[in-house]
């Protein structure tokens, strides 16, 4: 997560592991209270909420969390994204990621939650030491 987004979301420190298994993990994170961060604030003044590439960031937290530092991992696609609800100023924000590991690499179906339900679903791939530059589609 770049350092903007890591201060937006939650520090690195901030990120609970709920859990991580053989190929899955999740982990959550707080957001920011608007009038501690300008970036929740003026994603829309007067209606502040969390700006969807952090829920993007949050499931690649949770992929790089599930790899761990021995292991490198790194976005290559986004085959789908889709937003369902707006994320509020202190929202807990709940990230499951289901990984599948091919020879091209990663494949990822990311769910983001808060307590009033699901508010995002994305499909990303990753690159692996051992895999090719570029994962095809498919």
């Amino acid at each position: 997560m770049t350092a903007t987004g890591t201060q937006a979301v939650a520090n690195t420190a901030d990120l609970d592991v709920m859990r991580r298994g053989a190929h899955s993990a999740a982990v959550a994170f707080t957001v920011a209270e608007a009038a501690a961060d300008p970036t929740v604030a003026g994603h829309y003044p007067g209606f502040p909420v969390l700006p969807g590439l952090y829920l993007v960031e949050a499931v690649d937290r949770a992929v790089q969390e599930w790899a761990g530092p021995a292991r490198e991992v790194a976005l290559a696609a986004m085959d789908r994204c889709r937003f369902r609800h707006p994320v509020h100023p202190g929202d807990r924000v709940f990230v499951d990621v289901e990984i599948t590991e091919t020879p091209e690499g990663l494949r990822v179906k990311g769910r983001v939650a808060t307590n009033r339900g699901r508010v995002a679903d994305l499909r990303l791939r990753y690159r692996t030491a051992a895999g090719p530059a570029f994962i095809g589609p498919g």
